[in-house]
């Protein structure tokens, strides 16, 4: 994905946050108090609230960099490419990513359905799948998604990495904050990746 300008436009809709961006009560109660998404996102991860910035950024970035995001993220994993249906799931998003095309959004539905829903890799070529222009099958009259979708998948995406055996516990809501913020301001979240990708090469801390 090549590099963005200095900013890009931010989806903010209060109401479809305030629905489907499954924020905690202090989230919701600072959303209903700041009407500009850079200022929510800075509020709440200065509340400390890095999970409902990291709910609400994915929802609030056009979808392109949304799935990017996710995509990102799941690079990280140090045994993706073993992993034969997971690594093609992220491989399909990254083709939408980099194309958009309808064709590639529906592969990545397939590659999806391909992988285990309980890890990661099936929600990031999820996310592409909905920031398609269908649902419908090929052939069907169309049926455009929801727009909050992508977003959705790339929430649970994060998440479910966060939980993966292969991260080992050592990543944090911050952690993937620092990609999200780095898109969110137009660049193309490969400097936060790397600075994450080089803090999980040290050695495991193994405590006193």
């Amino acid at each position: 994905m090549a590099s963005a300008p200095l900013s890009i436009p931010l989806r903010f809709q209060r109401a479809e946050l305030e629905a489907k961006a499954d924020l905690t009560v202090d989230g919701k109660a600072l959303l209903g108090r700041i009407g500009h998404p850079e200022r929510l996102i800075q509020g709440l991860s200065e509340a400390g609230n890095r999970r409902d910035a990291i709910y609400a950024l994915a929802m609030m970035l056009p979808h392109r960099q949304a799935v990017w995001w996710a995509c990102l993220a799941a690079r990280l994993l140090p045994d993706l490419d073993r992993r034969k249906h997971d690594l093609a799931a992220v491989a399909a998003a990254e083709r939408w990513v980099q194309g958009g095309s309808p064709a590639d959004a529906e592969h990545a539905g397939d590659f999806a359905n391909a992988c285990d829903p309980d890890f990661a890799p099936a929600w990031v070529a999820t996310a592409a799948y909905w920031a398609g222009p269908s649902l419908a099958p090929r052939g069907q009259h169309p049926v455009p998604p929801p727009p909050h979708l992508p977003g959705v998948a790339t929430r649970i995406a994060l998440l479910l990495l966060g939980q993966d055996p292969a991260l080992a516990g050592r990543i944090a809501f911050a952690d993937w904050l620092e990609i999200g913020l780095e898109l969110m301001t137009g660049g193309n979240g490969a400097k936060a990746q790397a600075a994450l990708r080089e803090r999980l090469a040290e050695p495991k801390s193994t405590g006193q």
